[in-house]
């Protein structure tokens, strides 16, 4: 079996990263040697993830739905690192499966798009310059299945519709 890579002094974010896919991706990043901020809304629950995982862990307040949220935590990371290396947006809200795509909530719709799309987003533009910075950055967008439209039915529309904008 190939060595993994050390990635020791490189920096990754994670956005959602105080629990599920985006805890487990930030404990493998810092496995790998990376120092991973997890962009996190609250910040209690962030710290206690970042304790969870240990070594070169840390939260930092980062609400991908907030307007100004996403410069200001540029800024700060710029401010610490000069630059970014990994930016995993994972960041999202409203799995719904029991709603249905011909009885929508305009408001769960909304709201799903405001953070899973306009919040993915504005990461990816406020982070871009510290990613160039890098020299070799690297922006993954996670969607996932319920975005598939060859697997899309009715179920989760605000979620499904949402995540289909960051595939390809």
């Amino acid at each position: 079996m190939a060595a993994e890579a050390n990635h020791s002094g490189k920096v990754a974010l994670v956005t959602g990263g105080n629990r599920g896919i985006g805890l487990e991706t930030a404990r493998q990043l810092a496995e790998l040697g990376f120092t991973v901020l997890i962009g996190v809304r609250d910040l209690a629950k962030g710290e206690a993830a970042a304790r969870k995982i240990g070594g070169k862990v840390e939260a930092i307040a980062l609400d991908v739905a907030a307007p100004d949220a996403a410069a200001q935590a540029a800024a700060e990371v710029e401010r610490r690192f000069g630059r970014l290396d990994v930016l995993v947006n994972n960041a999202a809200i409203h799995y719904d499966p029991s709603a249905r795509a011909l009885k929508p909530d305009w408001a769960v719709i909304r709201d799903a798009f405001e953070t899973n799309v306009f919040g993915a987003w504005r990461v990816a533009a406020a982070f871009a310059p510290l990613l160039s910075a890098s020299g070799h950055g690297r922006l993954v967008n996670v969607s996932s299945e319920g975005g598939s439209l060859a697997s899309m039915g009715a179920g989760a529309p605000a979620y499904s519709t949402s995540k289909a904008t960051l595939t390809r």
